[in-house]
């Protein structure tokens, strides 16, 4: 069975992502799907979450995709150093993060750096529209908007 257009885009982007952070010197597996809660390793996920009919005539939809990438959860016994050690990686992995999104904004580049072939129903780009810390799970995370034909729109 052919994948979705939808799971096509998240396993280009998991790909993409784990070559861009190990490229980057930080060997992270991304995962299909939401992970939750801190993690015992560093590891990344993606998902698809819901989209919309956009426009007036329903043609065409966006898709909401999350990503996140986790660091190894350290336990902050109240000493500064760890404090600073957690915030120090997760900023960088912030800005890993969105780097490596940049890298593949538009579909030509995500589909080189994949290796998957996207096909015409999506457009030529995405859009980030968050990227945050959570400090507490210790995890960047990212939404993204990305646009295709509506295949629920009214006219077929």
């Amino acid at each position: 069975m052919a994948s979705s257009l939808r799971t096509k885009f998240r396993q280009a982007l998991q790909i993409a992502l784990a070559k861009h952070f190990k490229a980057a010197g930080l060997d992270i597996e991304f995962q299909g799907g939401v992970i939750e809660g801190p993690q015992e390793r560093d590891i990344g996920c993606v998902w698809f979450d819901s989209k919309r009919p956009q426009g007036r005539d329903g043609n065409n939809e966006e898709a909401f995709f999350g990503v996140r990438v986790f660091r190894q959860w350290k336990q902050d016994q109240g000493a500064e150093s760890p404090r600073v050690e957690v915030e120090e990686e997760l900023e960088r992995t912030f800005e890993m993060l969105e780097d490596g999104l940049r890298a593949v904004i538009k579909r030509i580049d995500l589909e080189n750096a994949s290796g998957i072939a996207l096909g015409s129903d999506w457009e030529s780009y995405f859009t980030v529209t968050e990227v945050a810390i959570d400090h507490v799970e210790q995890r960047v995370q990212a939404t993204l908007t990305v646009w295709a034909r509506n295949r629920t729109a009214r006219g077929g």
